[in-house]
């Protein structure tokens, strides 16, 4: 019989994934005097040892390719460099997929999650957004209007540091910004054919500071957030809000914790976690007063989904039988071009930002 830890003491908050949505919980909660327990699926992450941006290739074992470094390394996807970005298929972590069916999952499993290597731009939702079957007649209508999210835009837009300028433009609404990024030559000559063409083209709305917030320093422009930023200048959930929390004395960080069912009682509310401790392979229970599911689209979804009792038989919160269903996943398309009036010039730094320093909004 499978002996279960139970965790003698009740947690006040016990926050499921350490993301975005957890980190934000985490901070908020321990700046307000809670304690609260994080588990986190991935290990503990140290930036300096796991961030490489100012790494050269010749500072590399086995320089970062070949079956070696996928063997040594065990990152088969992206190599030695962007360590902390996480996997398509998770050694250890296998699921299945339906016959004559293709889906690929990718997952991040460090502190901090997705937020230590995405793309960092941060675009608010246009009214319109909101409510698409008004306007549109597809989909359905937010419960909420931007009117009603725009005051938390501006909370999160200065506490992360978002770059752009404010220009008026409907589908891009205006918010709280940090001065712009600077063009590089090549984004000036885009800016230049699109104002020809009445196209707008204007500075990119970043979550990468152009200066110091919060104690992070303003970025340096190594052009490497690819491989993390180790002077917290590109926002991580990690950097900006889970480590200022543990030096609270109000948050306890739980690692390699593979949550695993939300327990309730009687009366449906939640009352213990079930986990897996990944290095021991067992299971344990943390009991808490309350919990916070901040464990991204798909992995919350089959938290929930797994969470089955008498009271709920299609799982936690899927009264209407439609968690883990109708998923979307973002779609991009790239394109390349040549530019002949940078023919013939001499090299120079543009390294900028990791990303574009300008964007034609819809």
């Amino acid at each position: 019989m499978l002996q279960v830890q139970r965790s003698p003491e009740v947690h006040d908050v016990v926050v499921i994934g350490s993301g975005a949505g957890g980190g934000t919980a985490v901070k908020v909660l321990t700046d307000r005097g809670i304690n609260v327990t994080l588990l986190e699926a991935g290990p503990m992450l140290n930036p300096a040892k796991d961030f490489k941006e100012h790494v050269w290739p010749y500072q590399v074992d086995h320089r970062g390719a070949g079956a070696a470094a996928e063997m040594y390394f065990g990152r088969q996807q992206w190599g030695y460099f962007a360590a902390p970005n996480g996997y398509w298929d998770v050694p250890g972590e296998p699921y299945t997929v339906a016959p004559d069916n293709k889906w690929h999952w990718f997952r991040s499993r460090i502190l901090g999650g997705r937020t230590n290597h995405y793309g960092r731009i941060s675009l608010r939702f246009s009214d319109y957004d909101f409510k698409a079957y008004s306007f549109d007649g597809l989909g359905l209508d937010w419960p909420v209007t931007y009117e009603e999210m725009s005051p938390w835009y501006d909370k999160a837009e200065e506490f992360i540091g978002v770059t752009g300028t404010k220009e008026g433009i409907r589908t891009a609404p205006d918010g709280k910004f940090l001065p712009p990024i600077p063009p590089r030559v090549h984004e000036i000559l885009v800016q230049k054919s699109c104002a020809k063409l009445g196209i707008p083209c204007i500075p990119s709305r970043m979550a990468m500071l152009t200066k110091s917030v919060h104690g992070r320093a303003a970025c340096h422009y190594c052009g490497q957030c690819g491989r993390g930023c180790q002077t917290a200048s590109a926002f991580s959930s990690s950097q900006a809000m889970i480590f200022p929390a543990m030096k609270t004395g109000k948050l306890n960080v739980i690692t390699g914790a593979m949550a695993r069912e939300l327990l309730t009682d009687a009366d449906g509310k939640v009352t213990a976690v079930s986990y897996v401790d990944k290095a021991t392979r067992t299971e344990k229970q943390i009991r808490c007063r309350a919990v916070v599911v901040a464990a991204s689209a798909c992995e919350s979804a089959r938290l929930l989904l797994n969470s089955k009792s008498s009271r709920f038989p299609n799982g936690l919160a899927n009264g209407s039988g439609q968690v883990g269903r109708n998923l979307t996943d973002t779609v991009g398309y790239s394109l390349s071009g040549y530019v002949p009036a940078l023919e013939g010039l001499p090299r120079h730094n543009c390294d900028g930002i990791g990303g574009m320093h300008v964007y034609v909004p819809w």
